[in-house]
C-alpha cells in the first residue's frame, strides 16, 4: 500500500508540468499546420530581415509569448522542476508622459519545485523607452517591478523589487544580430524580515539568421548579486524557425546548462534544462 501511494504521489507531482510541456508542443505543431493550409500565399514567407525584426526586443509589435523551461537537474535536489512563462508585450508609438516609442511587458509564471509543489511565481512588469534609433541599431532604457505573487516560498520571492533596465540592439551586422539587456532588481519591502536584495540580470543575445527563417544563437540570463559578488552564468543554444502568414510566428528549442555558479548562490539552482517556446507577433 505504501509503494502504491508513493507512485500515485509521484504521478501527481509530474502531471501538471508534463501537461504544460505537451501544451507547448501542441501549440507549436498546430500553428505550423494551420499556416500550411492558408490560401494567402503572397503574404506568407520569411527572410533575414523579417526574422531579425521578429527577434529584435525593441520592435514595436503586439506579442504573446509562451515558454516552457523543463528542468531535469537541480543543484542539491532530486526531482523534475519547471517554469512556464507567459509574457505579453504592448507597443506604444508615443507614451502619455514620455513622448517616445515604448514597450510594456507583463510576465507571469507557473512554476514547479523539484519536490512537486506547483503554483504561481512572481509577476514582473517592465517598460522600455526607445530613446535612440540609429543606422547601427537602437538604445532603450526603462524600469522593472517584481510583484511577489508566488503561492509558495519555493516558487518565488516574498519581496517587492524595483530597478532600472537598459537595452542596446545592433542590427547592421548582415545576417548576424546582437543585443544586450541589463535589468536590475532592488528589494523595496520586507528588508527587515528577509534582508535586502540587490541583483542584476545581464542577457547577451547573439543570433545568425538564414533566409529560410531558421536561426541559431544564444540567449542566456547571467545573474550577479551586488551585495555578495556571487554569480550564476548559464549557457544555452537556441535553434528556431520564424515564418509569416496572417501573423508572424517564432518557435524554438533551447537546451541550457549551468556553466558556472558561485558557491552558495541560490537564486538560480537549475543545472540542466530545455526550453520550448512559441511566440505570436502582430505589427502595429
Amino acid at each position: 500500500m505504501k509503494l502504491t501511494a508513493v507512485r500515485n504521489n509521484n504521478m501527481n507531482r509530474h502531471r501538471i508540468p508534463l501537461l504544460v510541456v505537451l501544451f507547448s508542443l501542441s501549440i507549436i505543431f498546430s500553428a505550423r499546420s494551420q499556416e500550411k493550409t492558408e490560401q494567402e500565399a503572397p503574404e506568407s514567407g520569411t527572410s533575414v530581415k523579417l526574422s531579425q525584426e521578429v527577434m529584435n526586443p525593441t520592435t514595436l509589435a503586439w506579442q504573446l509569448q509562451l515558454e516552457e523551461f523543463a528542468i531535469f537537474k537541480t543543484e542539491g535536489q532530486d526531482g523534475f522542476a519547471q517554469n512556464f512563462r507567459l509574457r505579453g508585450i504592448i507597443p506604444m508609438k508615443e507614451g502619455f508622459l514620455v513622448k517616445v516609442p515604448q514597450l510594456i511587458r507583463v510576465i507571469a509564471f507557473l512554476n514547479t519545485a523539484p519536490d512537486g509543489r506547483t503554483g504561481l511565481g512572481d509577476v514582473t512588469l517592465n517598460q522600455f523607452f526607445i530613446l535612440s534609433k540609429k543606422d547601427w541599431g537602437q538604445f532603450g532604457a526603462g524600469w522593472n517591478i517584481q510583484i511577489p505573487t508566488r503561492t509558495d516560498d519555493q516558487l518565488g520571492s516574498p519581496q517587492w523589487s524595483l530597478g532600472p533596465a537598459f537595452t542596446v540592439t545592433f542590427t547592421n551586422l548582415g545576417k548576424w544580430q546582437m543585443y544586450w539587456i541589463w535589468e536590475n532588481f532592488f528589494s523595496i519591502s520586507g528588508n527587515g524580515k528577509y534582508g535586502s536584495s540587490a541583483y542584476a540580470v545581464l542577457q547577451p543575445n547573439v543570433f545568425y539568421t538564414w533566409p529560410n527563417g531558421i536561426y541559431a544563437g544564444i540567449e542566456p540570463e547571467w545573474q550577479i548579486d551586488y551585495k555578495t559578488g556571487k554569480v550564476a552564468i548559464p549557457m544555452d543554444f537556441r535553434v528556431g524557425y520564424i515564418w509569416s502568414g496572417k501573423l508572424k510566428y517564432n518557435a524554438y528549442i533551447e537546451p541550457e546548462v549551468m556553466a558556472f555558479r558561485s558557491d552558495g548562490y541560490s537564486r538560480n539552482s537549475a543545472n540542466f534544462g530545455v526550453r520550448l517556446g512559441f511566440r505570436w507577433y502582430l505589427p502595429m
